[in-house]
């Protein structure tokens, strides 16, 4: 491929100049003459399988359009007429290549990581900063992770869908890459076009099973967050959608809490289990090693009232109005 054809194909695919190097990793140069011979626009499958053996590609159209597809290169467009596929982005691209192709992504040094991460947050922050921004004024609008879940909750939620619980590795801690957090606990319902399950990912598992590693993840220090198509288990360093709050200062609106957390100091028998699992710094140990609770720092995630062994922490439902 000559490199005035891949520097197209670079620009088309959202390349920035500074990853050029880095993209050659993340996508094959026969993927990267698919990306140029599509275009920008949808293309019809049929069509699409033309360009592929037209171009030499492979011997099978279906099974490399199915490969790239699985790789997140292109996506699905479907259309009452039939399928058509369009060209994902580098800021697509990047996640899967991190959760799935971890020894690949392990070999970049890690300044590269760390910069890879700060502009796909700022790429993530443009895309839905202002809707975030919009629920602080009091405007009624949809952002993934709006809501923070009891255990009980994000059972409920497994109940509702308990013939498509899948697990996959979650896309923020893979991408940070430097961390101790468990990786492969992001609990997805969605099984339609250009989810991770349709591509060919995530491990499908039992209701039962959903339920053991959300309660293995709370356990851990892991946050229940989501909507009835997926569950997160957050921790308050790699969470993207954590990071976008504070950059936003939406503490208490976004992510949302539904509950206060009740810290009965007199009950409490100072085993520190809830500060070693608060993700916000909440509940803490002061100079005389004696537990405190502060409750300008919680977000209401209620992590902590899960794991007190004497229930001294508990929760107490929002009145309707209250934010």
């Amino acid at each position: 491929m000559e490199r005035t054809e891949l520097l197209a194909a670079q620009k088309l695919f959202g390349v920035p100049e500074e990853f050029f190097e880095e993209a050659n990793a993340m996508v094959k140069e026969s993927e990267w003459i698919l990306i140029l011979a599509m275009g920008p626009d949808p293309v019809p499958e049929k069509e699409l399988e033309k360009k592929v053996l037209e171009a030499g590609l492979a011997w099978s159209a279906p099974d490399f359009i199915r490969e790239c597809y699985h790789r997140a290169v292109i996506n699905k467009v479907p259309r009452e007429e039939g399928m058509y596929w369009q060209i994902n982005s580098f800021y697509g691209r990047f996640p899967y290549f991190a959760q799935y192709e971890r020894y690949e992504y392990g070999k970049f040094p890690k300044e590269v990581k760390e910069a890879l991460n700060r502009w796909d947050f700022e790429v993530y922050l443009g895309i839905y900063g202002d809707d975030v921004r919009m629920k602080m004024q009091g405007i009624d609008t949809h952002v993934h992770n709006s809501d923070y879940l009891t255990l009980e909750e994000a059972f409920a939620f497994v109940d509702r869908h308990a013939d498509e619980c899948g697990f996959q590795p979650c896309n923020c801690k893979a991408m940070m890459y430097y961390h101790d957090r468990p990786v492969d606990v992001c609990l997805i319902f969605e099984t339609g076009p250009n989810s991770e399950m349709d591509r060919g990912h995530g491990t499908h598992v039992t209701a039962e099973e959903a339920k053991k590693r959300l309660l293995q993840a709370n356990r851990k220090g892991l946050m229940q967050n989501g909507e009835d198509y997926a569950i997160c288990n957050c921790d308050g360093y790699c969470c993207y959608p954590l990071q976008m709050a504070r950059a936003c200062g939406s503490r208490g609106i976004y992510p949302k809490s539904h509950y206060s957390i009740v810290w009965d100091e007199e009950k409490c028998i100072q085993c520190g289990k809830c500060t070693k699992i608060c993700n916000f710094g909440a509940f803490s140990r002061g100079e005389d090693r004696k537990v405190g609770f502060d409750p300008e720092k919680c977000w209401g995630c209620t992590i902590c009232s899960a794991n007190c062994p004497v229930q001294a922490i508990t929760l107490v439902p929002e009145t309707k109005g209250q934010s």
